[in-house]
């Protein structure tokens, strides 16, 4: 979280932390942003040490990624109390997929750099959008919004629950074999 690949990732995450990150605090206060960025970075740990253990994690893209994906959380949740709730989400759906988009075409192209933990993106991505809805203010609560709610706690906590399970029971997964 405090190591980068150099000064442009470091200032692209601190652009993107101080842009997002504030007007989630401005909203939802600063206690609730943190819960939110720690689990994109824990979940983007864990996702890559699943998918990849060879790859060497550095930055805070995962918490990065977590707090774009909040924000989608909270259009979502507070769509009819917004203003410009279609406009918000169009720009962070029109933002993530070209995100996606250049990274599936890397892969395409084969010009892909396999020393990014693009999991890790992934996986604090995921974990923003479901601790997002778990923890944000939601103005108006509805029934439909009760449930996503204890949906996305299920579905991040078992997904945690089983990242961690995995590496515990599966540690020759990561360490070469001795002979």
């Amino acid at each position: 979280m405090f190591v980068h690949a150099g000064y442009i990732h470091l200032i692209v995450n601190l652009a993107v932390q101080i842009l997002l990150g504030v007007a989630l605090e401005c909203v939802h206060h600063w206690w609730r942003v943190v819960i939110i960025y720690l689990s994109g970075v824990v979940a983007g740990s864990l996702g890559t040490s699943i998918t990849d253990p060879t790859v060497y994690l550095a930055g805070a893209s995962g918490g990065v990624y977590a707090l774009i994906t909040a924000h989608v959380a909270t259009i979502v949740m507070n769509w009819k109390e917004m203003e410009f709730a279609f406009l918000q989400l169009c720009v962070f759906l029109i933002l993530i997929l070209v995100d996606v988009g250049t990274i599936v075409s890397s892969y395409l192209t084969s010009t892909v750099d396999k020393t990014i933990g693009y999991m890790a993106h992934l996986s604090g991505a995921i974990a923003g959008l479901l601790v997002g809805i778990g923890i944000l203010r939601n103005l108006d609560v509805r029934p439909w919004e009760k449930k996503l709610w204890v949906a996305a706690i299920i579905i991040y906590s078992g997904l945690m629950f089983g990242a961690i399970l995995f590496n515990i029971f599966n540690s020759s997964h990561f360490l070469p074999d001795s002979k």
